[in-house]
């Protein structure tokens, strides 16, 4: 336990930790990706690499500027061919506070990816360990196998719940309540009722656009996002395994097979 807790203090750029609520680690990602999700939502981005704190403020941002500006609908008059009544229903005080920040959320994605992939490398060259329990009051959060397609699977069925199979507990319940949110302002359950019963008219007409665009780039990633997670928490816990045997276990005039 004395040689874990002095490992722990001399590591210049750790490769993880773990809290009671939810773990937190670097790894390998790809900058475009990221930047995809960016451009898709922004703060998604962020979310991915595991900045939560900008990444839901950024996700905030997005409602609240977005809804003041009517950019999804304009959005949804340009992909039926009303491009006029797409530029009249823009609110050009807010569009042009939009812009900047939105394209400043794609660069920062890239680059902070490119950031992160070189201290994960430095990282993994220095074999830095990472504490796989952690425990208090309030909850536990440990290190352990998960199933991807089951994480994918969760956030399939009510995005969040993917994150929290993670174990990822802060960002599961703030995307559950944002999705909770956008489902119940578009109206999309009232519709899909209404499309059963054979009301097709009726069901679109019951529609908010301005909430209901915000739903494809919401599940799409949150489905990716549980599945990639899932995948990134099962390399570290190889590689945490592999790293603790080596370290406390095998003889250093053990030779490898080749």
């Amino acid at each position: 336990m004395v040689r874990l807790k002095q490992t722990k203090r001399k590591q210049r750029r750790p490769l993880g930790t773990f809290s009671s609520y939810t773990p937190n680690f670097l790894s390998y990602r790809n900058p475009v990706v990221n930047a995809w999700w960016s451009a898709a939502f922004p703060g998604f981005g962020h979310i991915a690499m595991c900045i939560y704190v900008k990444g839901f403020l950024l996700m905030a941002w997005e409602f609240y500027i977005n809804l003041e500006a009517n950019i999804n609908l304009a959005i949804f008059y340009s992909f039926t061919g009303d491009f006029d009544l797409a530029r009249n229903v823009l609110n050009k005080r807010w569009v042009f506070l939009y812009i900047p920040v939105y394209i400043y959320t794609i660069w920062d994605t890239y680059r902070t990816t490119i950031d992160l992939n070189k201290f994960y490398i430095l990282s993994i060259r220095a074999n830095t360990m990472v504490t796989p329990f952690s425990a208090s009051t309030l909850s536990i959060s440990f290190l352990d196998r998960r199933t991807p397609w089951l994480a994918a699977f969760w956030s399939a069925l009510t995005p969040g719940m993917g994150q929290l199979y993670n174990q990822k507990i802060p960002s599961g319940f703030i995307i559950l309540v944002a999705w909770i949110a956008v489902v119940y302002m578009s109206n999309i359950l009232t519709a899909i009722q209404l499309c059963f019963v054979g009301l097709l008219s009726e069901s679109i007409r019951v529609l908010n656009i301005q909430w209901l665009l915000f739903i494809p780039s919401m599940y799409g990633f949150n489905i990716w996002n549980a599945y990639a997670g899932a995948v990134e928490l099962n390399k570290l816990f190889e590689m945490e395994q592999q790293l603790f045997l080596e370290s406390f276990y095998q003889s250093k005039d053990f030779k490898m097979p080749i």
